[in-house]
């Protein structure tokens, strides 16, 4: 075989397993729809912890005080909810997802709150959006990340359709997140052994092929490269979550008790002990998309000078 056979049948090889991904999310997430929707309404763990991350995600929207009207893009709506949230608050709201069941709940849902005149649903891939360049105000992925198969593709679109001087909140699973440093079976350094030894183990039938989507993580520092690569500036970056805590994959404590715990290592993280922050299962960066009038100006020194709400570095 030469070379140009070798790496077209290599190329071949991704595009088919990108193309089955991208299948598995889809079907993962229509099948799990009426869960999403009704998570934010749950007391689990994980329950709780993306509840938190939903109220940060909001927060920080407030903080940025939009004009009412301005034009928000949600990639990966999922249910709607957030959606929902960002229409009642005088937004309008262009909400995408690339599971026909998650649009046409965002859609039930805007109709259910009165909102249904702000909101815009439609089918759509974060690594080719369908929208022009300058678009939207802020864009906002949720949860979207661990999912794509390549992030730096849509990190790109995403930048692409925001204006200049525009926001984005893109969160990721954080791939240094506490209870994964402390077992040794999900510890980061070994997981992409891990992940080979099971594909090879898979391919020569000793164990049984994985049906639903691999999600991936990032390091902080290699999420924030991406998006710096990408033309976005931080402004403030947090995280949310501590748990389940489990040893050799084995859960450790009941929800009741683990909601307690990730509660007090969350307010420590916030308060006292910010290196914690470092270790939070969802990271959460604000950033904004660079403009000609300040591509060569610390955004430091013009957040010094700028009007509207002090947005703390992280």
């Amino acid at each position: 075989m030469s070379t140009m056979q070798r790496l077209g049948s290599e190329r071949l090889v991704d595009l088919n397993s990108t193309v089955e991904q991208q299948k598995r999310v889809d079907i993962h997430f229509r099948y799990s729809a009426n869960y999403w929707r009704d998570l934010y309404n749950a007391n689990g763990l994980f329950e709780v912890i993306h509840q938190q991350r939903r109220a940060i995600v909001l927060g920080l929207v407030d903080e940025l005080a939009l004009p009412s009207g301005s034009h928000i893009l949600e990639i990966g709506c999922g249910a709607g909810l957030t959606t929902i949230a960002l229409a009642q608050r005088g937004f309008t709201v262009q909400a995408v997802d690339t599971v026909d069941r998650m649009v046409a709940l965002t859609r039930q849902a805007a109709t259910e709150a009165g909102v249904a005149d702000r909101v815009m649903t439609s089918l759509g891939d974060a690594h080719a959006l369908a929208f022009p360049e300058g678009a939207f105000r802020l864009v906002i992925g949720m949860g979207v990340a661990p999912f794509l198969h390549s992030l730096n593709t849509a990190i790109t679109e995403c930048a692409r359709v925001l204006r200049p001087g525009g926001y984005s909140i893109f969160t990721t699973d954080n791939r240094w997140r506490l209870n994964h440093v402390l077992d040794p079976v999900f510890f980061p350094p070994v997981r992409k052994p891990r992940r080979w030894v099971r594909t090879l183990l898979e391919r020569f039938k000793v164990l049984q092929a994985l049906t639903g989507p691999r999600a991936n993580s990032h390091s902080i520092r290699m999420f924030d490269a991406c998006l710096a690569a990408a033309g976005l500036e931080k402004i403030k970056g947090t995280t949310v979550g501590f748990g389940p805590f489990t040893l050799f994959d084995i859960k450790l404590l009941p929800d009741s008790l683990g909601v307690r715990l990730h509660n007090k290592l969350q307010r420590l993280a916030d308060s006292k002990y910010p290196l914690l922050q470092r270790f939070g299962s969802l990271y959460i960066p604000l950033v904004r998309k660079r403009s000609a009038q300040n591509s060569g100006v610390p955004l430091a020194s013009r957040q010094s000078g700028a009007r509207g709400p002090a947005l703390r570095g992280a």
